[in-house]
């Protein structure tokens, strides 16, 4: 007989719901409890560097460069304030328009800084910052601040300027648009210059917007640096070089002047010059830009009878009175016709080099020998760097001896088949105004670390190429191509002794 369970009390019923309710509840309950215990306790370390790698990023912050001075202290380089320029890659919603946009008005290309903004929003290293432009001057800053570009961070910066613009622009050199030394000093010294760059960390929103920073690292300032360059020199010769580039029709010219005891570089001017304030733009040629005088080697020519002429005093029988055949100013040499710039008699060597006779110099060459004349050309410091601390100087032309051809010592004697450059003839002319001694042409005088003493640079000793009565026979000779008579007459001052 079955026994039929009553039927549950309507209360028992919401009393059972509440109780399998209230254990589902206290489960969720219990396992959030664990997951907030993880991560609050066994976890978190890990959560919170994860926390603050999203939120916190290391800044680059690049010291103030160092100056750079003339021999007299005066400032031809100078730091000041800046603005920098960066974006944010993943809020730019169109590349394209946006790099136009900054291109435009920071004269920048538009397409490298497109692929870069490109680039930096598939790649997790910018973390919502590129750096795009640097050293902008205050008011193109506020001109973009006023756009209210959230994609844009304009911060603080160091502005690069020269005081005195294009003054020994050459020697000094300018920065790119990164803050990176470009040309001359500023280049060949950048590491010295830049100091050591400081870290800055950033907190930033989940839209990745700064909203609080640090000093992590102070940036070390960079080393001032002071230079051989007279500046009142150096603005007569960039004045002259300019007069007579312009008088003679000229291309370009270069100039050197330099203290023939020490190598001191006094002044180096090159025309055509340019602004060190104004940044060469993406479609600008670099025109005036080139140290020609460093690195624009060209034939000497009738200049380097001085080193044939020093030669012979040292290697052959030949006086400044011996008569050299040069009759007619003509010379036919292994099918070669070599002429004189004016007709004349045979001269006597002195002569050969005051009326600067190629057919003398020729026959002068020929009496050296080739060995000599090479050996003499190397000691002259002709076919190597001079070691001047500027970038890219060139070593000129001097073929080695075993490449010399039949008419090569002809053509070498009179300056040909050759090449140096301006700043390899100032080292030598040095050499018979300083007593015989080839020196190191130099520019950089002393650098200063900071809160440091000046450290003079230290260059090699000269070494000594010709004999002491060479010398002194060389400087009569060339005092006469100054002279009425010479071929360079018309630099005869009263009261000075020049030699030419």
């Amino acid at each position: 007989m079955d026994m039929e369970r009553p039927p549950l009390d309507p209360a028992a019923k919401s009393v059972e719901r509440l109780c399998m309710i209230g254990l589902i509840l206290a489960g969720w309950a219990f396992i959030i409890v664990l997951r907030l215990l993880n991560l609050q306790v066994f976890a978190h370390e890990r959560y919170a560097l994860r926390a603050e790698s999203q939120q916190d990023k290391l800044v680059l912050v690049d010291a103030p460069r160092g100056t750079i001075q003339d021999r007299n202290g005066t400032y031809l380089a100078i730091t000041s304030h800046g603005s920098l320029v960066a974006v944010n890659p993943a809020q730019i919603q169109n590349a394209e328009v946006g790099a136009g946009l900054l291109a435009r008005l920071l004269d920048l290309d538009a397409a490298k800084l497109q692929a870069e903004i490109e680039a930096a929003a598939r790649s997790k290293r910018h973390h919502g910052y590129l750096v795009v432009a640097r050293q902008i001057p205050d008011d193109k800053a506020r001109e973009l601040a006023a756009m209210k570009l959230n994609w844009v961070i304009i911060g603080d910066d160091h502005l690069r300027s020269y005081p005195n613009h294009q003054l020994a622009a050459h020697v000094v050199g300018n920065v790119n648009a990164e803050g990176r030394g470009a040309a001359g000093i500023e280049l060949k010294l950048d590491k010295e210059l830049a100091g050591k760059p400081g870290l800055l960390r950033v907190k930033v929103d989940v839209k990745e917007h700064a909203y609080e920073s640090e000093i992590e690292q102070a940036p070390v300032v960079g080393r001032n640096i002071g230079l051989t360059i007279d500046s009142d020199i150096q603005y007569i010769a960039e004045e002259v070089l300019k007069a007579s580039v312009i008088q003679n029709h000229a291309d370009h010219g270069s100039l050197v002047a330099m203290d023939p005891r020490t190598g001191e570089v006094l002044a180096l001017a090159n025309y055509p010059t340019y602004d060190l304030n104004e940044r060469l733009k993406p479609s600008q040629q670099a025109h005036g830009r080139e140290d020609l005088a460093v690195v624009a080697p060209y034939e000497p020519g009738s200049v380097f009878k001085v080193i044939t002429v020093s030669a012979a005093l040292e290697t052959t029988n030949l006086k400044p009175d011996t008569i050299i055949p040069c009759a007619g100013g003509v010379l036919h040499i292994f099918g070669r016709t070599i002429h004189d710039a004016e007709t004349h008699g045979d001269l006597s060597m002195a002569d050969v080099l005051a009326k600067s006779s190629n057919v003398g110099a020729i026959h002068i060459g020929m009496e050296v020998g080739a060995k000599n004349m090479y050996e003499y050309v190397r000691k002259f410091g002709i076919g190597r760097r001079t070691g001047i601390d500027l970038p890219a100087e060139s070593s000129g032309v001097l073929r080695p001896l075993r490449k010399w051809q039949a008419t090569s010592l002809a053509s070498i004697a009179f300056g040909h088949e050759v090449s140096v450059t301006s700043l390899q003839l100032a080292q030598m002319g040095s050499v018979i105004a300083n007593g015989g001694f080839l020196i190191h042409p130099h520019v950089l005088a002393w650098r200063q670390a900071p809160g440091e003493k000046r450290e003079t640079v230290k260059y090699p000793p000269p070494i000594e190429v010709l004999l002491p009565e060479t010398v002194m026979t060389m400087r009569t000779l060339m005092h006469r191509v100054v002279m009425p008579g010479g071929t360079a007459h018309r630099l005869h001052v009263v009261g000075y002794s020049i030699a030419g």
